[in-house]
């Protein structure tokens, strides 16, 4: 049986674990794309409504990557 000193401690631990995983995250995010670009997802992460840049980001690619379907299709048919 674990005491509360035990609970506590393992919290603790989980939410360290969580807190690395999220700056190594950013890290790399922020390493492969620009400061300006990383701004640019803040502000659609505020305006919109986003849990954070990764879901902003996929976001972006799903709209560019949706977007341009009708275009492509149109260019193998003719």
């Amino acid at each position: 049986m674990k005491t509360a000193h035990d609970l506590a401690y393992q919290a603790e631990y989980q939410k360290r674990l969580r807190a690395q995983a999220r700056a190594a995250g950013k890290a790399q995010l922020n390493g492969m794309v620009g400061k300006r670009f990383i701004e640019m997802l803040d502000a659609m992460k505020a305006e919109q409504g986003f849990a954070n840049r990764m879901d902003a980001l996929e976001h972006v690619f799903e709209v560019f990557f949706e977007r341009g379907d009708d275009e492509r299709k149109h260019a193998v048919s003719a």
